[in-house]
């Protein structure tokens, strides 16, 4: 959900001298010099977050992972995942907390093949997530210039950092406007300049059009966290939604979603939409999708 560089190459120099080389030196800066504390704290937010960007533009792998899914009212689900260049496919392995019986799980195969031969609907929804990504992208841009830096600790090569609203940021969207009400902490990893965790909170309600478009009520939660995966990628492993508040008409909204993903398995460059679903539907071991995709070639 979320950086104009002012000499962030310097200010950045110095937070990785205090936090990689110096951490008691580190700790001493904070109970010091508050102000330098900051400074370091802002560069290392925009080159974390300047990379993240880079990182989510230019990775091209794909994977195959397991999500354990909840929302508010519906029942929990299990799928597996595997990424291709035409989209994901996902296959259904339980349901609140039980798994498919075998007439369930021919269903949801049948299901699976009628969805490879028409493609046009995973193009849909891979539109619409390409565009979700570049909005939270353009999001994450805006994080260094919406909020105050402040570090709070340092552990092992990772920095936890509290944030609050910058009253001089301007927001010219509606869901930037949600930066106004929310404080929280990031955590960073110094080493790769990876965004770790965020856990953010709306400390006020959030009016949109003075209330005319609805509202968010103070208190709700977010808390997202990724991890390396292998090879270099990091991925979401964890995250955890609770929103409450009214939209136009007064319908009621309520957003609670709880998401954790294991098990990520790389998959071969240009996996194709039967590969991917043989590996699914079989259970294929990694290295015989892998074969599969080269003889294809």
């Amino acid at each position: 959900m979320w950086c104009v560089v002012q000499n962030s190459r310097f200010y950045f120099g110095i937070a990785i001298v205090a936090v990689c080389l110096s951490p008691n030196l580190f700790a001493q800066t904070l109970r010091s010099d508050p102000q330098a504390s900051t400074k370091n704290a802002d560069a290392l937010v925009r080159e974390v977050i300047h990379n993240e960007i880079e990182a989510q533009l230019h990775d091209t792998s794909l994977w195959c992972y397991r999500e354990h899914n909840q929302e508010d009212g519906k029942p929990s689900k299990t799928l597996e995942v595997c990424q291709t260049k035409d989209g994901e496919l996902e296959r259904l392995m339980a349901q609140n907390g039980r798994e498919l019986d075998r007439a369930q799980r021919q269903a949801d195969d049948e299901r699976l093949q009628k969805l490879i031969s028409h493609p046009e609907q995973l193009r849909a929804k891979q539109k619409k997530e390409r565009e979700d990504g570049e909005q939270e992208r353009s999001m994450l841009k805006l994080f260094p210039e919406a909020f105050h830096f402040q570090c709070e600790s340092e552990s092992e090569g990772r920095v936890t950092v509290r944030f609050r609203p910058n009253p001089a940021f301007r927001p010219n969207t509606r869901a930037a406007l949600v930066f106004h009400h929310m404080e929280g902490t990031l955590v960073l990893d110094t080493k790769d300049k990876r965004l770790v965790e965020i856990d953010g909170r709306l400390t006020s309600e959030v009016r949109f059009l003075g209330g005319l478009l609805g509202h968010l009520d103070k208190d709700g939660t977010f808390l997202v966290k990724q991890q390396e995966v292998g090879g270099g990628h990091w991925d979401l492993s964890h995250m955890s939604v609770h929103m409450d508040g009214k939209a136009l008409f007064f319908k009621t909204i309520t957003v609670v979603e709880k998401k954790t993903l294991v098990d990520y398995k790389p998959l071969p460059r240009g996996a194709t939409l039967q590969q991917a679903a043989d590996f699914l539907m079989r259970d294929f071991d990694i290295h015989t999708a892998s074969s599969a995709s080269s003889s294809a070639k």
